[in-house]
């Protein structure tokens, strides 16, 4: 079946390259990416959450590769800082 799809230049030139380093039509890396982009929903619906719920405080506990101190904590907010003053 033919079907007609409006691509932005700039995607088209993204898949177009995509296909050509693949070695693939442009249409196969069309229904791949589709293909790969539904059968991730369906995963990511099916997938455990990345955190649990504290029940004593009902936020979310995320693990870390190593200890979060209050160093970066601070660290983290100065750069929200910066950013929001940026963004005036």
């Amino acid at each position: 079946m033919r079907t007609t799809i409006d691509i932005p230049e700039r995607e088209h030139a993204l898949y177009t390259s995509l296909a050509r380093a693949q070695r693939t039509s442009f249409n196969k890396l069309l229904l791949d990416l589709a293909r790969q982009g539904l059968e991730s929903n369906h995963r990511i619906a099916e997938a455990a959450p990345a955190y649990r719920v504290d029940p004593q405080t009902g936020l979310g506990v995320f693990r870390s590769g190593r200890p979060v101190t209050l160093d970066d904590v601070k660290a983290l907010e100065d750069d929200d800082d910066s950013r929001a003053r940026e963004a005036l």
